[in-house]
């Protein structure tokens, strides 16, 4: 037991692909003090900020834990559509709110695909935690899809409810619809903790000072980030939704997170819907998004007909949209809150 929470004797390894961003940053460093879990490398991509900020933003969190973890450069544009620009609003312009440290990227490895692929054929059961975009795990299905298939992915990843970068879209979801919509006819083991399921877990101005006064020098800088995140919000000074944080959480503890099984589907087009999820819970909804709305619309023109099965029509029309997802709508955001804590608790410990 750790953390009151049952865990494997066998360090679990985790591969994450991330965009820091100061959610994602708190959710690296609280996964490295884990000692359940075996960071086995990290991925790079554009999202919270250029993919050039990102990376030097992971080395940055690497020095400062003084942690050597293998960094791969990734995705510095989305599949098809342009790279949006909006993670200034929330992460600052190097998405680390001017404490990002120099660092030289030219000798880094480049080709995230390869690395995801071959992270998964070393250890048979990995898990990546797609924190940003998910352009590098779907460039490295296209390329490797032997080795990815099956392979746990738990990802941020779209909205049942409104969304929160537009009404219609979640952030990671907006910036490369393309790349999760290849992600989810992947044949991976997908897990989307979506917006309904991360608002949940928040923090605030305590954690900030749990972070400044009792875990050293990684704390200073966490604080400081989530300070920046805190006060870019539009309630500042109040408690912030974290979807990394809880992503990372619910990737180690899945019983903290509720989840269901559904058709998605993602709309990659579109000024006002583009990454906007569409989340077929029920065998109605499934037979909806099978058959469209006019192959609903001529189905339902037969009820009533002699010797016309509708509950049979509609099992054999949802079956024809296979479930591809696994989605978290709810968690259980006090007991992460605590398991938080006593994570960063450890920093300090690990570099004593």
């Amino acid at each position: 037991m750790i953390d009151g929470l049952p865990i494997s004797v066998k360090p679990q390894p985790i591969f994450v692909d991330t965009d820091p961003g100061c959610d994602d940053a708190l959710a690296l460093a609280w996964l490295l003090a884990a000692p359940s879990v075996e960071v086995v490398g990290v991925s790079t991509v554009f999202g919270s900020g250029t993919l050039q900020h990102t990376t030097a933003n992971v080395l940055t969190l690497l020095a400062t834990l003084q942690r050597d973890v293998p960094v791969t450069m990734g995705a510095s544009a989305p599949l098809i559509h342009l790279r949006t620009n909006t993670g200034v609003i929330t992460h600052g312009r190097d998405a680390f709110w001017g404490h990002q440290q120099p660092h030289d990227l030219v000798k880094l490895p480049v080709g995230a695909p390869g690395a995801l692929a071959a992270a998964a054929r070393l250890y048979p059961d990995l898990t990546i935690l797609a924190l940003g975009p998910l352009t590098n795990v779907a460039r490295a299905v296209q390329a490797y899809p032997t080795d990815l298939a099956g392979v746990r992915l738990v990802a941020v990843a779209g909205a049942h409810g409104a969304g929160s970068l537009t009404p219609a879209a979640e952030f990671n979801a907006f910036a490369d619809p393309h790349a999760l919509a290849v992600v989810l006819e992947s044949g991976m083991h997908v897990e989307l903790v979506t917006r309904d399921a991360f608002e949940k877990l928040r923090l605030g101005a305590a954690a900030v000072r749990l972070l400044e006064e009792r875990c050293g020098q990684p704390g200073a800088l966490l604080a400081r980030l989530l300070e920046g995140y805190l006060q870019a919000g539009s309630h500042q000074a109040l408690a912030m939704p974290l979807p990394a944080v809880a992503a990372a959480v619910y990737a180690l503890h899945p019983q903290l997170g509720k989840g269901h099984l559904a058709v998605v589907r993602v709309i990659a087009e579109g000024e006002l819907i583009r990454g906007q999820t569409i989340i077929a819970l029920t065998e109605r909804q499934r037979a909806t998004v099978a058959l469209g709305a006019s192959g609903f619309e001529q189905l339902a023109s037969y009820v009533g007909m002699p010797g016309f099965d509708y509950e049979g029509s509609l099992r054999e029309a949802a079956a024809r949209a296979p479930l591809n997802a696994r989605v978290i709508l709810d968690l259980d955001a006090f007991r992460m809150s605590d398991l938080l804590e006593r994570g960063f608790l450890r920093l300090r410990s690990d570099l004593s």
